[in-house]
């Protein structure tokens, strides 16, 4: 997507790359509770390891070391780019990189040169979310429909800036995926006569 369709303060970041946030949120939005997600989907823990399989995913520091001492490595078969201001130790499928051009830089290298993809996944949490959310071309989104509590949310999604292109609703959730609009969409008055 060309940087004239995106809007907002990162809006000079660019990339010829497809670059798809992919978020499980519930229906108030959460996203995290105590740096982990408050349900157990195997059925969504799939999905997203069928979506982002070969490609690069961004993440930031908290999400990385969660990631880290659930499996005890990086996401396999992934480059994981870590945005992080912090200095890290990484094996080398991940990169630590230090600002958000840096972040798109080294996700793009690592999906030219170690898995021939044109997509760039953002995996949160919501500080990386709410700071690509600006660039993002789509969501990939595993809706759960569920009030948990929690102390992490997802940015709220502007429905005229990303539309629904597919939903697979199953058993208590549902698999959307939303692209982003490549006009507005028009706003309509009300017919007063």
């Amino acid at each position: 997507m060309g940087a004239d369709q995106r809007n907002g303060p990162n809006n000079d970041l660019e990339t010829d790359f497809d670059l798809v946030a992919i978020v499980a949120v519930a229906d108030n939005g959460v996203i995290g509770r105590d740096g982990e997600m408050p349900w157990h989907i195997p059925e969504d823990l799939a999905h997203f390891k069928e979506t982002t399989i070969d490609h690069p995913v961004i993440m930031g520091r908290v999400t990385y070391e969660g990631i880290i001492e659930a499996l005890g490595e990086p996401l396999p078969g992934r480059t994981t780019v870590v945005l992080t201001s912090q200095d890290l130790e990484t094996p080398a499928n991940a990169v630590v990189a230090n600002g958000l051009e840096e972040t798109l830089e080294a996700a793009e290298r690592a999906a030219r040169e170690r898995h021939e993809t044109q997509t760039i996944f953002v995996a949160g949490g919501a500080t990386v979310y709410e700071q690509f959310m600006p660039v993002v071309d789509r969501l990939v989104v595993t809706e759960i429909h569920d009030t948990p509590d929690g102390d992490t949310r997802f940015p709220d999604l502007d429905r005229e800036t990303f539309r629904e292109i597919d939903r697979e609703q199953r058993d208590g959730f549902a698999f959307v995926q939303y692209e982003r609009s490549k006009t507005p969409v028009p706003f309509s008055q009300p017919d007063n006569r």
